[in-house]
């Protein structure tokens, strides 16, 4: 297995011989959404906030399949999805989803279920996910992924969630090796906490300790409130930053 963090969720996933893109984002610097941020400065900057770490072409050379965990402005959006061949594998969600998906031009949609669904030698089962603190007060409807594959680690990549039951429970159900968390804290006025923040990690770790975790979704938005080094010092201070990789955009891993 071999995981590369590209820029905010999206990260690239090579397993069991396939070669899988999650959440692609490709949208120049500064040229997509302006997240509303209680903060009332950075509610004013457009987000990306970074350049992608290297050309479209270079990230999707050789991509087997796309996986989609929502479409949001910061994941999975129009622009992207022209820049792409619409003839590339796509697994989403939910039925409303591959409609979606759909209408942007995409031949081959296929919808996740928590029974899992095969490519190649790879199962990819659907679980929860919670986007933000207050079920009754989200920002839609979102999943994660379960990898499995006879000769590889399993992988749970959890998507725009917080911490809660249903990340809980696929963690006691599945084991993963390796754990994949949107980690930027991304506050939405009128919504609040969207995803996982510092906190959030810490329990992962200690629900998983078994697992290696990814701190993915870093400095990419302009709604985010933890930064790489601020999470890099909370985890020191619980004694959790040796189960935690904080990748920069670009880097890689192997397992």
């Amino acid at each position: 297995m071999e995981i590369q963090q590209i820029r905010n969720a999206t990260i690239v996933v090579n397993y069991a011989d396939k070669k899988w893109i999650i959440d692609p984002w490709f949208q120049k610097k500064g040229m997509g959404m302006s997240a509303p941020s209680p903060d009332l400065e950075k509610a004013k900057l457009p987000s990306p906030m970074v350049e992608l770490p290297m050309p479209v072409e270079k990230i999707m050379d050789g991509v087997d399949a796309i996986v989609v965990t929502h479409i949001h402005p910061d994941h999975f959006e129009p622009e992207t999805a022209a820049m792409l061949k619409k003839q590339i594998p796509v697994f989403v969600p939910d039925e409303n989803t591959k409609l979606q998906v759909e209408s942007f031009g995409y031949q081959y949609v296929t919808v996740l279920t928590d029974k899992g669904v095969n490519f190649g030698d790879a199962t990819l089962i659907r679980t929860e996910g919670m986007h933000g603190e207050v079920p009754e007060q989200t920002a839609g409807q979102v999943c994660g992924i379960v990898f499995t594959a006879k000769k590889e680690k399993t992988l749970y990549v959890a998507g725009d969630t917080v911490y809660y039951r249903g990340v809980e429970e696929a963690l006691n159900t599945y084991h993963p090796d390796v754990v994949v968390v949107n980690a930027c804290g991304a506050v939405m006025l009128g919504v609040g906490r969207l995803i996982m923040d510092a906190e959030d990690v810490c329990k992962t770790c200690k629900a998983a300790p078994y697992a290696v975790i990814i701190a993915s979704h870093m400095e990419a938005v302009n709604h985010a409130t933890v930064t790489r080094a601020e999470l890099e010092l909370y985890l020191k201070q619980q004694n959790l930053d040796r189960q935690v990789r904080i990748p920069n955009d670009g880097e890689c891993y192997h397992f």
